[in-house]
């Protein structure tokens, strides 16, 4: 029997393949009606997906403008961009500032003599040190601190000298006393000289005559040379003595006495001191005292004191306690505050205090030696080499410029001075003699604390120098914010492990303002770990007590502080101690080469980097240079070669950046000083940056920043109109091509469109101001249906009202929701909070925004989530469909076949007919 066996029927020859497909084409109409639907409302999801992305932009941009920051944003412009540029935040105040920047910032370096190479040549062996500029025993004092904090009015002076002649010296630049020696010791005309006299100036006249007096008068409307205590003549001598400049007043904060090692307060409320007068004591707690005025408050106004008075002394640089009687001072709790006040003692009716600020330029004895002083003042006794011996009576000292005037005024033939690095003194014997220079102690000790004694024997060179006097600069009333060259300590953890291996975590905040605040800290943790300052004042000491086989240590916990305190790292094998010293020693062996020496300092950590440079010259062209990685006069370093003879020489000296805030005049404006060349908040919320030096003045001008808001409306419209765009894009009719959009007629989209015109169209209600329409602003519904904006209309509203614009867009107000009605009786529903309603056009079309674009239930997403619907429920069509048609296409085979079989059969017998025909035929029979 014949069978279907490929798409052509093998009786009928039929393509049943294609009949069957051409039947089913017919059947297949109506599902492909219902995915036709599902693609278009694909697309048409597509097309409000684009549409919501699109009003999100209208949302985004109108959010943004309903800030009023953007309304507050102010701007910073410069009348010369290259000598400062300004950037203004939203606090600044309006106006136009005068500057004159009078020199920027710079960093501290130094170069060495030449050698013959970098890498071959030997250097010697010594150690190098590095300190900060804190170490030196001068200082070069601000004149905006002498007067007691008064100050010196910067301007100018008249100087005439004893011949007659006159000059002007301009000092309205001047910001230390050493600019203002300069200045003067500069000026040519007048023979005078200026120098360092204790507390005050001193001008000698240098032409040999005796015309008229050396006068210093006034020039100009500032009162400069009485501020610097030099109004006046020299009386017929050719010395013009000035007035003290260096004193303390009630003001004074206690942080800058002692040259800034401050004052030991225990705080807390603890007793500092024990005051008593006969036998009668009171005890004082400094807690919480910051200045001077405060101290003599703390024992003036106690309640148990007795008659005792305390007070500023004549002198003006120190205290007195006064009362009928005997006055005793002793420390309480192991406090230092009376020592440092200078007060601790005992004395009948009048107690003297120390010195609390060294002479002018100075530092005081008390902190040489690591802060241990002069143990007991007396004379010395010089004998310089021509053999004539001078008894110096020293007793009065208290400051390094009191020791040096001193010996310099006794006539011993002797100079003295302080050092080139500036950390210790250099006498030079000028008698011209042939034999020992020899000093000695005559009573007391301040040959030998100051380094002065030579050996009995005396010695044979012309000049002795000291050596480093160990200045201490780092005290328990250091403040953090004066270490690492003013850059202070960050604030931090760091954990110490003592040797018996307990560990605690000490955290560093704005708690802690000075060093003591940090030894307490450190003291009260569990370990057996003691801080202190160390013996030479130049750093912490941390000591353990533990006993144990460990070495302490001290980590980092996720800061630098402890590197910034110096105090990380362990303790060296053996020791129980771990040093944190400001200063930085390096050991220079044999055979280290400059090479060698540069790569030590670098590897140290030091704030000093070292390099090594060839000058180009034929011989000793090798020399090594040193910077300093602080830049300001903090930032200066002082550099100690330890005998190797590097004959390193200054560069370049740190400077801080000058700037002359407020006028024209710099003796008129204020100073402002800096160790970086920016300048925060001399104007309040605006950020100077300093270029370059200007003569002439440079004007800051801080105004609102109208262009931003101007911005922020343009990106508002371009994103409306893009949206508007879109929409028309989608619900188009196109006439000529009979092409319909895709969203053409939709509520949906009507209704969104509608929403969004209505928004600007709409009268703002509730806002204060002269405007409550957009198109007063600028902003108008224009052809098409998109927004025109008019930016000049907008500037002169903001310029007429800037406050009633900005609520125009900005504008909110708090209410309560209502409570409901009918509630039944009893039934009470607490009140709700109060928020915010928008009322400002900003706020009101970023709340449409959300309205229209919420992926929970906003207008478009409800559409989409419809569109989803529609596509589900035509799917399940489309699925129903198929097995409709996958049936009827298997019927209709069933059919084909059923034909193919019936022919084949059919054919099957016609042959057997056709078969009997020719046998009978060959038979001879008939069929019948």
């Amino acid at each position: 029997m014949g069978t279907i066996t490929s798409g052509t029927g093998l009786v009928s020859g039929l393509d049943i393949e294609n009949i069957v497909n051409s039947l089913m084409q017919i059947e297949e109409r109506p599902r492909q009606l219902v995915q036709a639907r599902v693609e278009r409302l694909e697309a048409q999801k597509d097309a409000f997906l684009e549409i919501n992305t699109s009003v999100m932009g209208i949302r985004t941009a109108a959010d943004a403008l309903a800030q009023p920051s953007v309304f507050d944003t102010k701007t910073a412009s410069s009348s010369n961009t290259s000598a400062l540029t300004a950037e203004a935040r939203r606090q600044a105040p309006e106006g136009t500032y005068s500057f004159i920047v009078d020199r920027l910032v710079s960093s501290h370096q130094m170069m060495t003599r030449g050698f013959a190479d970098s890498d071959q040549t030997p250097v010697g062996t010594g150690t190098l040190s590095f300190s900060p500029e804190a170490s030196r025993i001068t200082n070069d004092q601000q004149l905006s601190n002498l007067n007691g904090g008064d100050g010196v009015p910067r301007g100018q002076i008249s100087i005439t000298d004893r011949s007659g002649a006159s000059a002007t010296i301009d000092l309205s630049r001047a910001v230390t006393v050493d600019d203002v020696l300069n200045a003067i010791n500069d000026a040519s005309g007048v023979g005078v000289t200026a120098s360092v006299d204790g507390d005050g100036i001193r001008l000698t006249d240098t032409t040999g005559q005796s015309l008229q007096d050396l006068t210093v008068a006034e020039a100009g409307s500032t009162a400069t040379a009485a501020g610097l205590g030099l109004l006046g003549n020299s009386g017929g001598t050719n010395v013009l003595s000035g007035s003290s400049l260096s004193r303390v007043t009630e003001t004074s904060q206690l942080s800058t006495l002692n040259d800034r090692n401050g004052i030991g307060v225990l705080g807390g409320g603890q007793a500092d001191m024990r005051i008593g007068l006969d036998g009668q004591t009171f005890d004082v707690s400094l807690s919480g005292a910051t200045n001077l005025g405060q101290v003599l408050d703390a024992i003036n106004d106690h309640a148990g004191n007795t008659g005792v008075t305390a007070s500023i002394a004549a002198d003006g640089v120190s205290l007195q306690l006064e009362g009928a009687g005997e006055i005793t001072v002793a420390a309480r709790n192991d406090s230092q505050a009376a020592a440092d006040l200078g007060i601790l003692g005992q004395a009948q009716n009048t107690l003297g205090g120390e010195r609390l600020v060294a002479g002018l330029n100075s530092r005081l004895l008390s902190n040489i030696n690591g802060g241990s002083g002069i143990t007991t003042f007396g004379s010395i006794d010089i004998t310089n080499k021509a053999g004539t011996q001078t008894n110096v009576d020293l007793t009065q000292t208290r400051s390094i410029s009191e020791v040096i005037q001193t010996i310099n005024d006794a006539g011993a033939g002797i100079t003295a001075s302080v050092d080139s690095t500036g950390t210790g003194l250099t006498l030079t014997d000028t008698s011209g003699g042939g034999g020992d220079l020899i000093i000695s102690d005559v009573d007391g000790t301040v040959a030998t604390d100051l380094k002065l004694a030579t050996d009995p024997a005396g010695q044979a060179e012309a000049t002795l120098n000291t050596g480093s006097l160990e200045y201490q600069y780092v005290g328990e009333g250091t403040q953090l914010t004066d270490l690492n060259g003013g850059q202070g300590v960050t604030e931090g953890r760091f954990t110490i492990t003592d040797s018996a291996g307990v560990s605690a975590t000490v955290t560093i905040d704005e708690g802690q303002k000075n060093l003591r605040d940090v030894i307490q800290e450190i003291n009260a943790r569990s370990t057996a770990v003691v801080a202190s300052i160390n013996e030479r004042g130049d750093g912490l000491l941390l000591t353990d007590t533990a006993g144990g086989p460990l070495a302490m240590s001290v980590e980092e916990a996720g800061s630098t502080t402890a590197r910034e305190l110096g105090i990380r790292g362990e303790a060296a094998e053996g020791e129980a101690f771990l040093e944190g010293s400001f200063a930085t020693t390096i050991d220079v062996e044999a055979g280290d080469t400059l090479a060698d020496v540069a790569g030590k300092i670098n590897a140290a950590g030091a704030f000093v980097t070292a390099g090594v440079l060839d000058d180009g010259s034929s011989d000793n062209s090798s020399r090594l240079t040193f910077a300093s990685g602080r830049s300001g006069v903090a930032g200066q370093m002082v550099f100690d070669d330890g005998g190797l003879g590097l004959g390193a020489g200054t560069l370049s000296r740190g400077r801080d950046a000058v700037a002359f805030y407020g006028s024209g005049n710099p003796a008129e404006a204020l100073m402002v000083t800096s160790r970086s060349n920016t300048l925060d908040n001399v104007i309040p919320g605006v950020k100077i940056d300093l270029l370059a030096a200007s003569n002439e003045p440079v004007n800051v001008t801080v105004g609102r920043d109208d262009e931003g808001v101007i911005e922020g409306v343009e990106k508002l419209v371009e994103s409306f109109n893009s949206s508007v765009d879109l929409f028309g894009q989608y619900d188009s009719y196109d006439q000529e091509e009979n092409v319909r959009g895709l969203l053409l007629g939709d509520p949906t989209l009507a209704r969104v469109r509608q929403r969004l015109l209505n928004m600007v169209n709409a009268r703002v209600s509730g806002v204060e101001g002269q405007f409550d329409h957009m198109s007063q602003v600028g902003i108008r519904v224009g052809e098409g249906g998109k927004l025109d904006f008019d930016a000049d209309r907008l500037r002169d509203a903001m310029s007429v009202d800037h406050e009633g614009v900005m609520k125009l867009f900005t504008a909110s107000e708090a209410v309560t929701p209502p409570q409901p009605d009918n509630l039944p009786p009893g039934v009470t529903i607490p009140e709700q909070p109060r928020r915010l309603e928008a009322i400002g056009f900003a706020r009101k079309m970023a709340e449409l925004g959300g309205t229209l674009t919420s992926s929970f239930d906003g207008t478009i997403t409800r559409r989409t989530q419809n569109i989803d619907a529609d596509v589900k429920l035509a799917n399940d069509r489309i699925t129903q469909l198929n097995r409709l048609l996958d049936s009827k296409r298997s019927r209709l085979q069933q059919q084909f076949n059923a034909m193919e079989q019936a022919l084949s059969q059919l054919q099957s017998q016609q042959n057997s007919v056709g078969q009997l025909q020719q046998l009978a035929a060959q038979t001879g029979s008939g069929l019948g």
